[in-house]
């Protein structure tokens, strides 16, 4: 039964291949006849259409493929690109720290250098007002490292900042020249005319130097000094400049008014001259 089938195709093969052989010579001439061109349109007109839409949706495909990888790519390039930044940002910070404290410690160097003899403790300003209602700074240090009510504090740069008001063991309060309870002696830089400062921040203003004799050289950008009369700041010692000046007919004396020399709300630190004279 097997050897019957077998043979059986065996022959349906044979004859397969015999038609196919006799189509494709049929095929052959009616082509080189031209019999088969309408066969031809008729079977363009109906693929090629076919084919250009499996070609546009091969090629769409291909690019929203390519598109997905770009995108791939690019989402990865940002983020290596937002690491690195976030390392330059840090370390731009870093270095701006550093060239601060740099800029700092150079300055109370050459305070030093330029006063010696003037004793300074170097402390940090850990805070002000909490109620907002006064002038002042925090400071840490206090009564352990011999600070006293009434000695004079100082910028880095030796610029005055105000006086301490009130001490404890590892802190002190530093009441800021700008606070209305602040009152300094001062004269001008440049003609040592007298005067007292005087401090205005709860009306809205900065400083104001009252008390000058009516008839003296007192103009803008002028310089302030402390001029240690009442023995309670170091001589010398600069805390503002005169921004304008003012006088009327009927007033004996000028007013002028006055900016601080230094940020007084955002010194990191400070000096206390400890030698000066305290209450």
């Amino acid at each position: 039964m097997k050897q019957k089938d077998r043979s059986f195709s065996w022959t349906r093969t044979i004859y397969l291949l015999v038609a196919l052989v006799l189509v494709s010579l049929a095929l052959i001439l009616l082509s080189q006849g031209r019999h088969l061109q309408p066969l031809e349109s008729f079977a363009n007109t109906v693929f090629t259409p076919i084919q250009q839409a499996a070609s546009n949706v091969t090629s769409t495909v291909g690019g929203w493929l390519d598109g997905i990888g770009r995108t791939n790519d690019l989402e990865e390039e940002n983020k290596r690109l937002r690491i690195a930044l976030d390392a330059v940002t840090a370390e731009n910070a870093r270095l701006q720290e550093t060239a601060r404290e740099t800029q700092q410690l150079q300055a109370m160097v050459r305070f030093q250098n330029e006063r010696p003899e003037i004793q300074a403790v170097q402390a940090s300003n850990i805070g002000g007002d909490p109620n907002g209602l006064s002038e002042t700074l925090t400071i840490d240090r206090g009564s352990n490292a011999s600070i006293k009510v009434g000695m004079a504090v100082v910028s880095p740069g030796g610029i005055l900042v105000g006086q301490i008001s009130a001490v404890k063991a590892d802190r002190a309060t530093v009441l800021l020249l700008t606070d209305i309870s602040s009152s300094i002696p001062v004269a001008t830089q440049r003609g040592l005319v007298p005067g007292v400062l005087d401090g205005q921040w709860q009306k809205g203003g900065n400083l104001l130097m009252q008390h000058i004799p009516r008839d003296s050289d007192v103009v803008k950008n002028d310089v302030l000094l402390t001029s240690g009369l009442g023995g309670t700041f170091p001589k010398g010692l600069i805390c503002g400049q005169i921004f304008e000046v003012r006088q009327n007919d009927v007033q004996m004396e000028k007013q002028a008014v006055a900016i601080p020399m230094v940020e007084l709300n955002s010194l990191e630190n400070v000096l206390v001259i400890t030698n000066g004279p305290s209450k």
